[in-house]
């Protein structure tokens, strides 16, 4: 795996909810699923499906679209699927596996996070710093370089932090692909990752 890979799965393994997103649905009828809120339900099965393409992960993914009345067009990521079993057959396929990466997650972020959703409401509400906050929280829920980066400049006007955000992102970014994938750089960008999430965090 590469280190584009691998630091794009440290983004959301070092959330602070990451114990919940680490938790493996099976079924969506489980009691301890059915327990969890919408929000934290849909990221749990995103995870699920980035972290293991399979029939079944799309199944559940499909069946909670059905019942919150989303619209997911599965046969494109079952596309995905399939290039990425051939992938071991190509000369060049560490470049090709980060291409197919992106190609996973930007399909995973078009499932627009929930929270972005209630950022919503509370913005036509008048409530700016629910919606910051929500908005923040949506964030953290996404996994493409594209969707973050867009999310955090969309979030400027409302909080200028969000540009100091923002400009620590693409810094990560700059590490990330200008170094070996060796465990002291895998280290470096892990603490500077959990940095990142911890400033997301704090509002003020």
């Amino acid at each position: 795996m590469s280190l584009t890979l691998l630091f794009t799965a440290l983004i959301f393994f070092i959330i602070g909810r990451s114990i919940l997103l680490r938790w493996r649905a099976s079924r969506l009828d489980a009691a301890e699923f059915r327990q969890l809120d919408p929000a934290v339900q849909l990221a749990i099965l995103k995870e699920r499906l980035l972290e293991m393409p399979s029939e079944r992960n799309l199944q559940n993914i499909e069946e909670f679209a059905k019942n919150k009345g989303y619209r997911i067009d599965l046969d494109s990521y079952r596309l995905l699927v399939q290039e990425q079993m051939h992938l071991s057959k190509e000369k060049e396929a560490m470049a090709l596996d980060n291409l197919l990466y992106e190609k996973q997650t930007e399909w995973i972020d078009s499932i627009t996070p929930i929270e972005f959703s209630l950022a919503k409401e509370a913005k036509e509400k008048g409530e700016v710093d629910d919606f910051v906050e929500w908005s923040l929280e949506g964030v953290l829920r996404l996994y493409s370089d594209k969707k973050i980066e867009s999310a955090l400049s969309e979030l400027e006007p409302f909080y200028p932090k969000a540009k100091t955000l923002l400009e620590q992102y693409l810094s990560l970014k700059i590490l990330r692909d200008d170094s070996a994938p060796t465990d002291s750089v895998l280290e470096e960008l892990k603490a500077k990752k959990q940095a990142w999430v911890e400033a997301v965090r704090e509002l003020n």
